[in-house]
C-alpha cells in the first residue's frame, strides 16, 4: 500500500495565497481604510494645508494644538478596531479554507460578528504581556542603576532582546487556537501557552521560518528603495511603481505568514 505524502505546510501555505486571491481583501481594505483615515487626518488637523503651502513653519503650531492630539486620539482608536475586525475576517477566511477549502468574504465578515472581541482581547493582552514586564524591569534597573544608566541599557537590552523572542514563540500559534478551538481570549492565551510548550519543536520551525522569510523580504525592500533612488531623479513616475510593488511584496507575505502559521498549527496538532 503507498504511503500518503506528508504535507509540507511551508509549501502548502503558498499554493493556498496562490489559489485563493480573495484572501488578499482584508488586507487591501485595511490598506485603503488606513490611506483614507489618514488623509482625513491630514485635512482635519490643517496639515496637508501646511503641506501644500510648503510654510513648513507652520507644522509646529498646528501640531501643538488640543484639537490635533484630539483627532490624533480619534485616528489611532479608528485605525486599531477597524484593522482589528478587518484581520479577524481574514482569520475566520482562512479558517474556511484550510477546513472546506474554499470561503468568501462575506463568511470573513460572520466571522469577525462573532469574534471580534476575543480577538481584540488577544491583542490588548499580548500587548500588556509584551510591554509590562519589560517596563518594570526597565524602571528597577534605573532606579537601581540611576548614576549608570550605561550599565543599566546594557543589563536591559539583552534582557529585552532574550524575552521577544522567547513571548514571540510562545504567542506564535495563540490566533489559530482562538480561531479553531473558539476560545475566548485569555483562554487562547492560556491555550496557546501550553500548545507551544507541547510542541515546542514545530513552533521553533514555524518562527524561524516565518523569520527567515520577513528578513529575507525586508533584504529585498531595501535594495529595491535604494535602486530607486537611484533612478528617481531619471524616471519621476518609478516611485508610484516602487512604493505599489513593495505594498504588494508586504501584503502578499502578511497573507502568506498567517496562512502558514494556521497550517503549521493543524500540522503540529495532527501529529500529536
Amino acid at each position: 500500500m503507498k504511503r500518503k505524502k506528508r504535507e509540507n505546510p511551508f509549501e502548502v501555505s503558498w499554493r493556498i495565497v496562490k489559489n485563493n486571491k480573495i484572501l488578499f481583501l482584508p488586507n487591501l481594505l485595511i490598506l485603503t481604510v488606513n490611506l483614507i483615515l489618514v488623509y482625513l487626518f491630514l485635512l482635519v488637523t490643517g496639515i496637508l494645508d501646511v503641506f501644500i503651502s510648503s510654510e513648513y513653519s507652520l507644522l509646529k503650531i498646528v501640531l501643538q494644538t488640543p484639537s490635533s492630539w484630539i483627532f490624533l486620539a480619534i485616528y489611532v482608536i479608528l485605525v486599531v478596531l477597524i484593522d482589528n475586525y478587518l484581520l479577524t475576517a481574514k482569520y475566520g477566511m482562512i479558517k474556511d479554507i484550510l477546513l472546506k477549502g474554499k470561503t468568501d468574504f462575506i463568511r470573513g465578515v460572520k466571522f469577525a460578528n462573532k469574534h471580534y472581541l476575543t480577538t481584540l482581547g488577544i491583542h490588548i493582552l499580548s500587548y500588556l504581556i509584551i510591554f509590562v514586564p519589560l517596563t518594570l524591569l526597565g524602571i528597577v534597573l534605573f532606579f537601581l542603576l540611576p548614576s549608570n544608566a550605561l550599565l543599566a541599557a546594557a543589563i536591559f537590552l539583552p534582557v529585552m532582546l532574550v524575552y521577544l523572542v522567547f513571548i514571540s514563540i510562545r504567542l506564535l500559534f495563540v490566533y489559530p487556537v482562538m480561531t479553531f478551538e473558539k476560545k475566548g481570549a485569555y483562554n487562547s492565551l492560556k491555550k496557546d501557552f501550553h500548545f507551544v510548550k507541547t510542541h515546542g519543536h514545530q513552533s521553533l520551525v514555524t518562527w524561524l521560518v516565518v523569520l527567515a522569510i520577513l528578513i529575507f523580504v525586508s533584504v529585498v525592500k531595501n535594495n529595491i528603495q535604494n535602486l530607486s533612488e537611484l533612478l528617481v531623479n531619471q524616471i519621476y513616475g518609478i516611485a508610484i511603481v516602487v512604493v505599489t510593488f513593495i505594498l504588494l511584496i508586504e501584503i502578499s507575505v502578511s497573507v502568506w505568514e498567517h496562512v502558514y502559521i494556521f497550517k503549521s498549527y493543524l500540522t503540529a496538532k495532527k501529529k500529536k
